[in-house]
């Protein structure tokens, strides 16, 4: 048994950079919600999530509105590509390229969206969907947290408050804990909240602005790289960002 014990792998070193990671959820929370709004009002579709784009393809198809159902369905496949893009960097890129390959790749994308969209209302959201294929994968991939939608977040923070007050049971009231979790859930709604307030409020100056996508493709690429490992001598995240190695058993609330 002591040789056994004495052959066994050490345990890997705990994921540090948590702050830093809730740091990084909160930003892409509040661009998402600056995104959403704006880039709606620009191009009349959401570039950050597909389920409405995937109705309102449907319904053009059903209607006979075959060019407006194949743009949802480009919008689709552009999305799509930009999640196989992360997948791929993330596969075979070496650790600290991973980040740089992202913040070019968005970089190029969004301001693509400027410089090929002017013609067509529609054209520049199909850069912009690739764009933020590649940081909702960031989101998912690396930091196990939806950032531009908030249905299970709400649904979350409502379990937790059923069960706090008692309307569940003692049992459920006595296990109700603000866990890690939750408390990411929280800044996630709190911060998509702020974005949105912000983008209606600046949504005109940043309509009237030329190269507004270009430099929120660029503030992206700066996040990305902020957070990646201290590359730009800020807060590292170590090991737990951007290379694909997240189980930190602090983002789960058991």
């Amino acid at each position: 048994p002591a040789a056994a014990a004495a052959a066994a792998p050490a345990p890997p070193p705990a994921l540090t950079g948590g702050a830093v990671q809730k740091r990084l959820i909160g930003l892409l929370a509040f661009n998402a919600g600056v995104a959403d709004v704006v880039l709606f009002k620009k191009h009349g579709c959401y570039a950050t999530m597909m389920t409405g784009n995937i109705i309102k393809g449907a319904m053009a198809l059903v209607d006979g509105r075959f060019g407006d159902a194949g743009f949802f369905l480009a919008m689709l496949a552009s999305y799509g590509g930009g999640c196989a893009a992360h997948r791929v960097v993330d596969r075979r890129c070496e650790p600290r390229a991973k980040s740089r390959a992202v913040a070019l790749a968005v970089t190029a994308l969004f301001a693509a969206s400027d410089a090929f969209g002017g013609i067509s209302k529609r054209r520049g959201a199909l850069w912009l969907a690739a764009g933020f294929g590649l940081l909702n994968s960031i989101s998912v991939e690396v930091l196990l947290t939806i950032t531009w939608m908030l249905t299970i977040h709400l649904q979350k923070m409502t379990n937790y408050a059923t069960d706090a007050v008692g309307l569940a049971g003692a049992d459920a009231k006595a296990a109700a804990a603000f866990g890690p979790v939750l408390r990411r859930s929280v800044v996630v709604v709190s911060c998509f909240f702020g974005g949105c307030l912000a983008g209606h409020a600046f949504c005109d100056a940043a309509l009237a602005a030329k190269g507004f996508a270009t430099g929120l493709g660029a503030w992206y690429a700066l996040m990305v790289l902020a957070h990646d490992r201290g590359t730009l001598g800020l807060d590292a995240l170590g090991t737990s960002l951007l290379l694909n190695q997240n189980a930190n058993p602090g983002l789960r609330d058991d």
